[in-house]
C-alpha cells in the first residue's frame, strides 16, 4: 500500500488532523465578537464529526453553511450559558474574596458542580443543535441527557481541556502550540463520543418507529409531532461505492515508489482544466500541505527557542526601577566578556512594566501571583534586582534563592542582607502545599524558623555601573537554578557585580 496516495488511510489520517486544525482557527475568528461563540461552535461540530465520519470533503464552505442555518438558536443557547457563566463568575469571585478556607464547605461544591455542569453542557448542547433540530428547550433536555448518558468520557475530556489551559498558563509561550494540539485532541474524542452516542440513540429510534409501523395502532403524524428523543432529525447515510473488479494493472513499474506516484498524479491533472486542477490539489493535498506546514512550523520554533534558552547565560528582571543603556550592556554584554563567555551566548534583561506583579488589589494580587510563579517555574529570568519597596513583596523563599548558598557570608556584613522571616500564616500556607524550595531542595530544612538571606544589597559602585537612581537602595535576588550548571553562573556574576563572593 502506498501511504502517499490521497485515498490511503495514513493520508485520510492527515487530513482529518489538518481539517480539525483549520476548524478550530475558522473557530476561534468567528468567535472574537463573544456573541458569535454558540454558532462558531456548532459549525465546528457539524464540520468536524462529518469529518471523523468520513461523510464531508469540503470544510470552510460546510462551516459558514451551517454557521448561518444555527445562527439564531446557537446564540439564543449561548445567552443562557453565559448567563450561568456570569453567575459562576461572581461564586468564584466570592470565593476568592472570602477566602477558600473561610468558605462554606456545601457551597465550594456547589460551585464546583455547577461550574462542571456548565462546561460540559457547553460540551454537549451545540453538537446537538449541529446534529438535530428541535425547539430550544428540547435541545437542553437531550443535551443534559448525553452528559447523564456519557459522563465518564466527558469528564477525561474536560480534565483534559483544563490541563491544557495550565499548561498554557505555566508555557506561555507555547500557548500557539498547546492550543492547536489539544484543540484538535478535544474536537476529534468529542466526535467520537458523540457520534457513538448518537448512532446509538438513532439505531434504537429506527427500531422503535419500525416496531410502530408494523403494530396496527402505529399513527405517522402523531409519532411525528410527538417524538422530541435525541433521535428527532433522522442521520443522513450515504451509501459507499466500491468498485467489485479492478482493471488489469499495467501501470509502468519503473523508478521508485516516489516517482511513480508523482508520474501517476501528473497524468491525472493533464486532461483537467484549471478549475479542476485547483479543487484536486485543494481537496486531497491541501489539508495534509497545512498540516505538514504547521509541524515544520512548530519544530523550527521550539528548536530556535531551545537554542536561544540554550545560549543564554543569564535573563534578569527589573522590578521598581530601571537601568540605563550603558547600564544594561554593562549587565549583559559586559558580563559575558568578562567571564570569558563564547560570543554566540546570551544574556537579557527584562525591562520593569515586564515583570510589575504587583497590585493594590488584593483580589487582582492572587492572579499576580500565579503569573509571577509562571515567570519563576519556566525560567523568565534567573535574578532579579528590585527597588527595596519591591523586596518585601516579592522575596520569599518559594521564589528565590538563599544566598547563604551563593556566596560567603563572611565577605559581606549582616546589613547587606535581607532576611525573610516566615509568619505564622504563611508557615501554615507553606504546609499545605508544594514550593519550589521543595522541589529543588527536596523539602529538606532543618530549620524552617531561622532567618533567610534571601536578597544581597547592591553597593554604591554597582549601582552606579548600572546607571540605577541613587536615591534609592536595591538589592538582587536569584531564582532556582534551572541550568545543568548549577549556580556557577550565578556566582560569577554576584562576583562581576561585587569585586567579591
Amino acid at each position: 500500500m502506498n501511504i502517499l496516495k490521497p485515498d490511503s488511510p495514513v493520508m485520510d489520517f492527515i487530513s482529518t488532523v489538518a481539517d480539525l486544525i483549520i476548524l478550530n482557527l475558522l473557530f476561534i475568528i468567528c468567535s472574537i465578537p463573544i456573541v458569535t461563540f454558540g454558532a462558531a461552535y456548532s459549525a465546528k461540530y457539524y464540520v468536524a464529526m462529518k469529518k471523523v465520519r468520513g461523510e464531508e470533503t469540503g470544510t470552510i464552505v460546510p462551516f459558514f453553511k451551517a454557521f448561518k442555518r444555527n445562527f439564531k438558536q446557537s446564540t439564543i443557547v449561548w445567552a443562557v450559558m453565559l448567563a450561568a457563566y456570569a453567575l459562576i463568575g461572581l461564586d468564584w469571585q466570592w470565593i476568592l474574596y472570602n477566602g477558600w478556607a473561610n468558605t462554606p464547605l456545601i457551597y465550594k461544591i456547589g460551585v464546583i458542580v455547577f461550574s462542571v455542569l456548565a462546561l460540559l453542557m457547553t460540551f454537549a448542547v451545540f453538537p446537538v443543535i449541529a446534529r438535530y433540530e428541535m425547539k430550544t428547550t428540547e435541545v437542553f433536555k437531550a443535551a443534559l441527557i448525553l452528559i447523564v448518558i456519557r459522563f465518564i468520557p466527558l469528564v477525561l475530556i474536560l480534565a483534559f481541556g483544563i490541563g491544557s489551559v495550565v499548561a498554557s498558563l505555566w508555557y506561555a509561550q507555547w500557548f500557539p502550540l498547546i492550543y492547536v494540539f489539544c484543540s484538535t485532541t478535544m474536537t476529534y474524542f468529542l466526535c467520537i463520543v458523540f457520534i457513538k452516542q448518537f448512532d446509538k440513540l438513532e439505531k434504537t429510534q429506527a427500531e422503535k418507529l419500525k416496531a410502530l409501523q408494523e403494530s396496527v395502532e402505529y399513527d405517522p403524524e402523531k409519532d411525528a409531532a410527538g417524538n422530541i428523543s435525541l433521535a428527532a432529525g433522522k442521520k443522513d447515510v450515504k451509501e459507499l461505492e466500491k468498485e467489485l473488479e479492478s482493471p488489469i494493472d499495467t501501470a509502468d513499474k519503473s523508478g521508485n515508489k516516489i516517482s511513480r506516484f508523482f508520474k501517476t498524479e501528473k497524468e491525472k491533472l493533464a486532461g483537467l482544466s484549471a478549475k479542476q486542477k485547483a479543487q484536486y490539489l485543494a481537496q486531497y493535498y491541501l489539508p495534509g500541505t497545512v498540516l505538514i506546514l504547521l509541524l515544520i512550523g512548530a519544530v523550527t520554533w521550539y528548536s530556535i527557542d531551545v537554542y536561544k534558552d540554550s545560549m543564554r547565560v543569564l535573563g534578569g528582571g527589573l522590578i521598581n526601577c530601571y537601568i540605563t543603556d550603558e547600564g544594561r550592556e554593562y549587565a549583559t554584554s559586559g558580563f559575558l566578556s568578562w567571564g570569558g563567555y563564547k560570543k554566540n551566548r546570551t544574556a537579557a534583561i527584562l525591562d520593569a512594566e515586564d515583570l510589575n506583579f504587583s497590585s493594590d488589589s488584593e483580589y487582582d494580587s492572587k492572579y499576580l501571583e500565579v503569573a509571577f510563579r509562571a515567570s519563576v517555574l519556566t525560567g523568565t529570568y534567573d535574578y532579579l534586582i528590585m527597588r527595596e519597596d519591591a523586596v518585601y513583596n516579592y522575596s520569599t523563599p518559594d521564589y528565590f534563592q538563599d544566598m547563604s548558598q551563593l556566596v560567603n557570608m563572611e565577605n559581606f556584613s549582616e546589613d547587606d542582607f535581607y532576611y525573610y522571616v516566615a509568619t505564622e500564616e504563611e508557615k501554615a500556607r507553606a504546609s499545605q502545599g508544594i514550593s519550589l524550595k521543595d522541589i529543588f531542595n527536596g523539602g529538606d530544612d532543618e530549620d524552617e524558623d531561622r532567618p533567610v538571606p534571601l536578597c544581597l544589597k547592591l553597593t554604591d559602585e554597582a549601582e552606579k555601573k548600572l546607571g540605577l537612581d541613587e536615591e534609592y537602595t536595591y538589592y538582587i535576588a536569584f531564582a532556582y537554578s534551572t541550568s545543568s550548571k548549577g549556580n556557577a553562573d550565578y556566582v560569577k556574576f554576584i562576583e562581576y557585580l561585587f569585586g567579591k563572593c
